[in-house]
């Protein structure tokens, strides 16, 4: 950090960039086809970010899809210089960064499939704001997809209660690093002042342990930006509206109101499905959403609403789930599975339990709905009935119910990775490239992973798909040597590589979705 913050405040404190995975267009792609939109493929469509930063959210996309093109805009002039030296040094001819004030943009760049506007609206002026969505009714294409996220209501008025606590701290302080170490000691004393027992010292209490783990560059830009604010989803509607656009979807679909239950459930089932936008504001205010991650279309695209059976049948599926023990009291013939977040689910339907454990073998990749049900026919024929299509059926409605609650990914086009191991196996261009340089790595789901030390980060930069196990083994060793002879001393560093060593590797490189397919 710096106290040069006259011109633009991400010049004096660089946020951080990398991928986000939800704004990835072939998620976009997904959630528009599922809602009987013709969306853009990936493999040949025009994406516009604003407020792209560094480029990190950019570059891995436009690694991935060499034939479709990427602009980047922001207003800060170092962020897009570290991106255009990014992008030069890897020879993305398809990516485009530039310099621009938001409200400087106008037609003259064209159309775009998918716009996407990721940490900025809640953060700027109103007259940006506006433009953003303004900008979303003039360049996106017939069939596009806009994606904006910002601070929600009534869930970010908890979050408020220690703002206003910093920045009071902060009110006559200007450097960075001192308006950081000043807020974060306000509040802490603040909390740890205030009654523990009364509504707004536990809710100091909670944001202050959420702060602790927050980066100095986040906090100094998500939470000590006095003009941040925090928006209710019909007020961004309403600005869509005047543009003429329209509430598709949010990011995190299918949000099946997983988080509504009893009494609230059935307030949301008393709005009809047509009126999604309604149904997603009640929720809000049901559960305190506090962060939204909104899509939107042209107002004149006819949306299909709802999940019916067969409606997985035309993607590509995928579950981040592994075999569990079975509990003490559980009957013959169930199989747990355990998800994200420890989330078990305890599964008799034998179609379904093949399915589950195909889809556990080889994630993060994807398989295509019917080559899945053929898989889980031929895993399960001892236990199938007669009635194979009844059994199908029944595997359509159980894995609705999974997808319904968020534990199913799906695709419309599966991601550019495989699980096997090649003879001599390649990770992403931009996997490796990342490697070089840091521990956090872009899988090719667009999503960050962490590289557990300068060992698997060298052997990563090695998998340029020329080198077959046993070189791969030479080279590790070669770094090994050079290693000790250069007199770096590096924890856990082993004195010589093995063959085990190496398959091994690969393995957890395959897991974490970093090999091409």
């Amino acid at each position: 950090m710096t106290s040069n913050s006259a011109i633009n405040p991400y010049d004096a404190v660089a946020y951080p960039g990398h991928a986000f995975s939800q704004t990835h267009p072939s998620r976009l792609a997904t959630i528009a086809h599922f809602h009987g939109m013709n969306p853009a493929l990936p493999t040949a469509m025009r994406v516009l970010e604003l407020g792209c930063g560094r480029g990190g959210n950019l570059i891995p996309m436009a690694a991935q899809y060499p034939g479709s093109r990427f602009l980047g805009i922001d207003l800060s002039g170092d962020s897009i210089r570290q991106a255009s030296a990014n992008a030069a040094e890897l020879g993305l001819a398809n990516l485009a960064f530039e310099q621009r004030d938001i409200l400087q943009v106008a037609g003259e760049i064209g159309r775009f499939d998918y716009i996407i506007a990721h940490g900025v609206y809640s953060w700027v002026p109103d007259i940006v704001r506006e433009r953003i969505i303004a900008l979303f009714g003039e360049l996106l294409a017939p069939q596009g997809v806009a994606y904006v996220s910002y601070n929600a209501l009534p869930g970010c008025r908890l979050r408020d209660l220690a703002r206003d606590v910093m920045l009071f701290a902060v009110r006559d302080i200007e450097e960075p690093r001192e308006r950081v170490r000043v807020a974060r000691a306000a509040l802490k004393d603040v909390a740890e002042a205030s009654d523990a027992d009364s509504f707004h010292g536990a809710a100091l209490r909670q944001r202050l342990k959420q702060i602790e783990e927050l980066p100095d560059n986040v906090l100094y830009h998500d939470d000590l930006n006095p003009g941040a604010r925090a928006f209710a989803l019909h007020e961004v509607l309403s600005s869509a509206e005047r543009h003429g656009l329209q509430f598709l979807a949010e990011a995190s679909f299918p949000n099946m109101y997983g988080a509504a239950k009893g009494l609230a459930q059935q307030m949301l089932d008393r709005i009809p499905l047509e009126q999604m936008a309604l149904r997603e504001q009640m929720l809000d205010l049901l559960i305190g959403r506090a962060f939204r991650e909104t899509l939107l279309c042209r107002a004149d695209v006819s949306l299909r609403r709802g999940v019916r059976p067969g409606s997985l049948k035309p993607y590509h599926v995928a579950a981040n789930a592994r075999q569990a023990p079975a509990k003490g009291d559980e009957k013959p013939g169930v199989q747990r599975f355990s998800f994200d977040e420890g989330i078990q689910l305890a599964v008799d339907l034998p179609l379904c339990k093949a399915a589950l454990g195909i889809l556990s073998t080889i994630w993060p990749a994807s398989i295509a709905w019917d080559e899945l049900v053929e898989r889980a026919c031929r895993d399960a024929a001892a236990e199938l009935g007669p009635d194979r299509a009844r059994e199908i059926g029944r595997l359509d409605e159980a894995l609705i119910a999974i997808f319904k609650a968020g534990l199913l990914d799906i695709r419309l086009e599966a991601p550019p990775l495989t699980t096997a191991i090649s003879e001599k196996p390649a990770a992403s261009e931009i996997a490796r490239w990342q490697a070089s340089t840091s521990a956090e790595v872009t899988d090719l789901r667009h999503r960050t992973v962490q590289l557990d030390g300068v060992v698997v980060r060298k052997f990563v930069s090695l998998l340029d798909g020329s080198r077959d196990q046993r070189m791969l083994l030479d080279d590790m060793n070669a770094f090994l040597d050079e290693t000790r002879r250069s007199g770096i001393s590096l924890p856990g560093l082993p004195e010589r590589a093995t063959a085990e060593e190496v398959a091994m590797h690969l393995k957890d490189v395959a897991r974490l979705g970093l090999l091409r397919a």
